[in-house]
């Protein structure tokens, strides 16, 4: 029997193993039946038999059936406010791609950092970082791709270090981890961040602002990316002679040359988006107090509207910044994937899933708050490298609700930490589309990868432990501990 059909097979079996075998005797037929379809979702999202989009809309049918939420009720996740919050970002993203305005963005960065190998190492990836921030880290990891392998080595060949090894694998690696780190920056960098504040939201009631996660998440972003490039660096050394600077401008000029002059969309477009984000970074400090159920995702919604009533500037044509023809290539699956993340977290805590699963981690308790921290961080870490990282974000989210309420701490900072850790996931080709993507340049074999990978995953969760320990008492007033 093939390993996918043994996978399509699992899921369902171990549900009906979990919701009617013998196994829990202290468990109600409730909470068995949460834990089966918990079970099932997870067999089938981290074998991906189907599509994961498709393995979000089981709670849909299982719930009601089983007698855990209405339909209606577990419907009503798939319309939570911050998945139009996540909409709104993946427009703008296909704007900017519309009108090549990442393209010109980041050439024009790169552009700017010189031509000694570790600085276009770090040119590439600081581009890519801040692209990622705003866009999809596959989208970007698309567009970065054939300007890296024209630098690194085809446009070069002859040179001094056009085709030297170590430059052509930091420079990948450097992009493709650099997608990653640049995703958790901001609120709508990727997906696992909307599924962490929808799910406090939700549950923990408490609001994150656009503000308040960028203060967090961008000095640890720029610290992590610091120390994954100084970390290439040291694995992947780069001789001491620079490019042909010639040949290496020529290559960039040629990129930029096939964009043209900045045009009268890009312009607009800039505005914009500027707009937005400025409204985002102020909007929580300055005036939605006085603009009666204003948010960030008001704010969102509003700008990404726009983009569908602003005229493009084209002479002689009606475009506009968006049409629908644009809109309607986003991913609108991920968009699923977050309803039945959250659809699953309300399973639980109507099933009292979470308060069992509670009860036998108190023993937990005895440790301290850092160490469950730091185990946590790794295990999603972990976890991440062979799952979707939105899967794990879902799957982990409730979870760690239920461990931080049985061993007294407070869950927000547990729950932060396991979002951010979601987006690591350095060390193997399948983690992350940027790395499956750079992987396929055919410049990088699993070795390379794992060499690097391993070392930084490890950094990052231990920065990430630092980082929030001292960070969190700061912007939030709370604490990994007790």
């Amino acid at each position: 029997m093939r390993r996918s059909t043994l996978a399509l097979l699992a899921g369902p079996l171990v549900f009906v193993v979990l919701a009617f075998a013998p196994l829990f005797p202290d468990m109600d037929l409730s909470t068995r039946l949460a834990l089966g379809i918990t079970a099932w979702m997870a067999i089938w999202w981290i074998s991906e038999v189907v599509h994961v989009t498709v393995t979000a809309l089981l709670p849909l049918v299982l719930f009601p059936l089983c007698g855990i939420l209405p339909l209606k009720t577990a419907a009503a996740e798939f319309g939570n406010e911050i998945i139009f919050l996540f909409l709104a970002g993946l427009l703008f993203g296909q704007a900017i791609e519309r009108w090549n305005l990442h393209t010109r963005t980041a050439l024009t960065l790169v552009r700017w950092m010189g031509n000694r190998p570790a600085r276009i190492v770090l040119g590439f990836m600081m581009a890519t970082a801040f692209l990622s921030m705003w866009i999809s880290n596959t989208a970007t990891a698309v567009m970065m791709m054939p300007v890296a392998v024209a630098v690194s080595s085809s446009q070069l060949e002859g040179h001094a270090l056009g085709g030297g090894a170590n430059f052509r694998k930091a420079l990948m690696l450097g992009l493709a981890y650099a997608c990653s780190i640049g995703g958790v920056a901001t609120l709508i960098g990727t997906p696992t961040n909307a599924v962490f504040l929808s799910y406090v939201k939700n549950e923990l009631h408490l609001d994150v602002s656009f503000w308040q996660w960028f203060v967090f998440a961008f000095p640890f972003a720029v610290l992590l990316l610091t120390l994954c490039w100084w970390l290439l660096m040291r694995i992947y050394p780069q001789r001491s002679e620079t490019l042909d600077a010639r040949s290496y401008r020529e290559v960039l000029e040629a990129y930029l040359a096939r964009l043209g002059p900045v045009t009268s969309a890009e312009r607009r477009l800039m505005t914009l988006f500027g707009t937005v984000i400025v409204c985002w970074l102020t909007g929580s400090l300055l005036w939605y107090r006085y603009v009666p159920n204003s948010n960030d995702v008001v704010v969102a919604v509003a700008g990404a509207l726009l983009l569908f009533v602003l005229p493009a500037g084209e002479r002689g044509t009606n475009r506009r910044l968006l049409d629908w023809s644009e809109a309607s290539r986003i991913p609108w699956g991920v968009l699923f994937f977050f309803g039945g993340g959250l659809a699953l977290a309300r399973g639980f805590e109507a099933s009292g899933l979470a308060g069992w699963l509670g009860s036998r981690m108190s023993g937990l308790s005895e440790w301290h708050p850092l160490l469950i921290a730091l185990v946590v961080f790794a295990v999603v870490s972990f976890i991440s490298e062979i799952a979707s990282n939105v899967a794990t974000a879902s799957m982990m989210m409730p979870v760690l609700a239920a461990l931080a309420q049985a061993i007294g701490i407070d869950p927000f900072g547990l729950l932060l930490g396991a979002a951010i850790a979601a987006s690591f996931g350095f060390a193997l080709p399948v983690a992350t589309a940027p790395n499956t993507i750079v992987f396929s340049s055919g410049y990088l074999n699993t070795r390379d990868m794992v060499r690097a990978g391993l070392w930084l995953d490890i950094m990052a969760v231990l920065l990430l432990l630092g980082f929030a320990h001292f960070a969190l008492p700061l912007v939030w007033g709370l604490s990994l501990g007790r």
